[in-house]
């Protein structure tokens, strides 16, 4: 059988060759617009990328395609020894994935082997810029970022997988003042994956905040407040330490969780003795974020989830026929 690729302008004529249904027009090219204008993102940290240390392999690796689905764009954490071997568990990744038209991109740690990576669908999205690290001329607030040209914009998507350190609220706030700048008005910026922090409250919602306290010690101080900025005047009341993340929202990137009223905790319910919090996110640039579809925001929570990773899969569905 040999597919036929119709355009708008050759219908009229095709359609009395072909007896075409009266419809054909409206109902197909309908659906074909609402598909074109869509573009579904995922965020998944894949706990060490994938790492069974029970089998001593990345078996869990192998539940990629599944755990991704449809998803156009995918910003990835946690690539564990991506980089090792000429790269191989990154192409074995993508491998995994060909079926489903998304090709990788890694930016490398600079702190260890848990790298960052973006899959996206080509060739509806098509690489302009990938700024990593061993590049020369590449300043601090570039490094990481993805730039494409995507069918349905009228200018390049910018697109950054991050995971901020889950030690340190100072090291997450430095980082969060390096991805101000893709706030501007022009700019449609993705930032999505692991922020190891709580958002701030919204009008209407609040976030869930962890019992510090029922967590070991050992494991209270790494997402709250340090000494000297808790809020009582002993010093001892444990809070989430959310200063990096209100950085983002005074400039105003807009929160897909935020928007859809849903505080679903992101990591798996036996994680933290069920003080896992909502850390995973998905946030948009001012000006694209009128494209995002509220009612199409998910957290993953089932069976294939927890076996896995600790954290759970965050999608959202954006139609870019909202930005004019």
């Amino acid at each position: 059988m040999v597919a036929l690729s119709v355009y708008p302008d050759q219908l009229s004529f095709l359609g009395g060759a072909m007896n075409l249904p009266a419809d054909f027009t409206s109902h197909r090219f309908a659906a074909g617009r609402e598909r074109a204008n869509t573009l579904k993102v995922v965020t998944l940290n894949l706990e060490a990328g994938g790492w069974d240390g029970h089998h001593g392999q990345h078996q869990r690796l192998d539940l990629l395609p599944e755990l991704i689905g449809d998803a156009d764009l995918v910003l990835f954490v946690e690539g564990k020894e991506f980089s090792l071997h000429g790269q191989e568990l990154r192409f074995h990744a993508e491998r995994l994935l060909a079926d489903l038209g998304l090709r990788s991109f890694m930016t490398r740690s600079v702190i260890g082997e848990l790298h960052d990576l973006v899959f996206a669908r080509w060739p509806r999205l098509r690489l302009v810029r990938h700024y990593t690290p061993d590049l020369p001329g590449v300043f601090h607030d570039q490094i990481g970022w993805l730039s494409f040209e995507v069918t349905g914009l009228d200018r390049l998507l910018w697109v950054r997988s991050v995971q901020w350190a889950s030690w340190n609220g100072d090291v997450r706030l430095d980082l969060a003042q390096k991805l101000t700048r893709y706030a501007a008005p022009d700019k449609a910026a993705i930032i999505g994956g692991d922020l190891n922090a709580i958002w701030p409250d919204c009008p209407g919602h609040d976030e869930f905040e962890p019992d510090w306290l029922a967590m070991p010690p050992h494991k209270r101080t790494h997402k709250t407040l340090p000494p000297g900025l808790r809020p009582d005047k002993a010093q001892k009341v444990l809070v989430s330490d959310r200063r990096a993340t209100q950085i983002l929202h005074e400039v105003k990137f807009v929160n897909a969780g935020c928007l859809a009223g849903d505080m679903t905790p992101t990591l798996n319910h036996h994680i933290d003795n069920g003080q896992g919090a909502r850390i995973d996110h998905l946030v948009f640039s001012p000006w694209l974020a009128p494209a995002i579809i509220p009612e199409s925001y998910r957290v993953r929570c089932d069976e294939l989830s927890e076996q896995a990773s600790n954290h759970r899969r965050v999608s959202v569905r954006l139609d870019l026929g909202r930005l004019g």
